[in-house]
């Protein structure tokens, strides 16, 4: 008996691999996260390829100083230029646009480094360098 649950354990173990994982990553596509270094703003928002493979933005949220900004269809727009780099994301509505320019991801997918990011929102104009989108 005891052979048998340690061979059920064995390949049970190797049935259990990394590709299997659902926090593996292999693209950008999937939920993001995004946070001003003041915790005042933040976006999320899912990455998709679309029927002709390009990459499109959905189910995007704004929050800022509390505020959820979702009342009114959000534009957005982005450029990628290879499996890893992003050159520009931006949401846009009558309350506020929000860019993030220069982006690369890490080799596992996880996080999105941001060289420069202006977040107009309410009228008060931030900008920031150097920040991350992480998974949400």
């Amino acid at each position: 008996m005891q052979k048998l649950a340690l061979i059920g354990f064995l390949v049970l173990a190797f049935a259990c691999n990394k590709e299997d994982d659902p926090e593996v990553f292999t693209s950008l596509s999937g939920y993001w996260i995004v946070r001003t270094p003041d915790n005042a703003t933040t976006v999320t928002f899912k990455i998709v390829t679309d029927a002709n493979s390009q990459y499109v933005i959905e189910n995007i949220s704004v929050t800022h100083n509390g505020g959820a900004y979702g009342g009114q269809p959000i534009d957005s727009r982005i450029m990628v230029t290879s499996p890893t780099e992003v050159e520009s994301i931006y949401f846009r509505t009558s309350d506020f646009v929000i860019g993030l320019l220069g982006m690369s991801v890490n080799t596992t997918f996880t996080e999105l480094q941001i060289s420069n990011s202006s977040w107009n929102i309410d009228g008060a104009f931030r900008e920031f360098a150097m920040i991350a989108a992480t998974r949400k």
